[in-house]
């Protein structure tokens, strides 16, 4: 997950990867939480999941996602992200995951690429980072081909369970990092946006009711409380999918 446009976000989300580039990136086999989550998002994703194309992740970050929807569906896979370090990173879960990644350096806000180019656009935890997520939502169904499938994950600035020892800072401020900003927006706001954009068949799927420090096997128990009012209230994130109509963007 990457940060907006603003240098100093992109600076100090640069930083925030440096290390994590610099480590072997997680097996996709092995029983770990970040494991469990990206099967949850590719199960929600199901039937929408494009089988042929081109798919884009939007402030890719690791790119963790995007390597399990290029092992899980034969698409050409784009990876675009302002950080350095984290296009990096996205080479090694490419290479992890046995997958073709072409990596792209540009602003969400602006996205370098043609209108209706990708069959898939995504993005993971990136748009909780914009202090107004439209203009982003708006690239991304801009280059989403008509029929084109959108998908975002979520993590807002509220209480979760999972992020229960973050609650005093979310409480005093909405800067997760210096020159890094945290939006509040829950799923309403995304899908109302979306509907503007031209999009339809929009799902939402509020989950993630884990206790601090969760490992996999209680994470896959508490996942039958995804979709449900409890991880309305207590969940760590939320997904959302959707396709574009023939309209386009408005």
């Amino acid at each position: 997950m990457s940060a907006p446009s603003d240098r100093n976000a992109w600076r100090a989300w640069d930083q925030d990867w440096v290390a994590s580039s610099e480590a072997r990136v997680e097996p996709f086999d092995v029983p770990s939480l970040a494991n469990h989550i990206d099967r949850v998002k590719l199960g929600f994703l199901g039937a929408d999941l494009p089988r042929s194309g081109r798919a884009l992740e939007v402030g890719c970050g690791s790119a963790r996602l995007l390597a399990r929807v290029g092992a899980a569906a034969p698409l050409d896979l784009v990876a675009l992200d302002p950080a350095p370090h984290a296009l990096a990173l996205a080479s090694k879960s490419a290479a992890q995951a046995g997958v073709a990644m072409r990596r792209a350096s540009g602003d969400a806000l602006a996205l370098p690429f043609h209108d209706g180019a990708f069959d898939l656009v995504l993005s993971g935890g990136l748009l909780e980072h914009f202090r107004e997520p439209e203009p982003v939502l708006a690239e991304m169904v801009r280059v989403l081909r008509p029929g084109g499938t959108f998908y975002a994950d979520v993590v807002p600035r509220r209480f979760s369970l999972y992020r229960l020892q973050d609650l005093p800072r979310i409480l005093r401020t909405p800067w997760l990092l210096p020159g890094v900003f945290e939006s509040s927006y829950g799923p309403a706001r995304y899908r109302h946006a979306l509907e503007r954009l031209g999009l339809d068949a929009i799902r939402v799927r509020a989950a993630g009711v884990y206790p601090p420090r969760s490992g996999p096997a209680l994470a896959a128990l508490a996942a039958a409380l995804d979709g449900t009012p409890i991880a309305d209230l207590m969940g760590w994130y939320f997904m959302i999918v959707g396709r574009r109509g023939d309209g386009g963007v408005t």
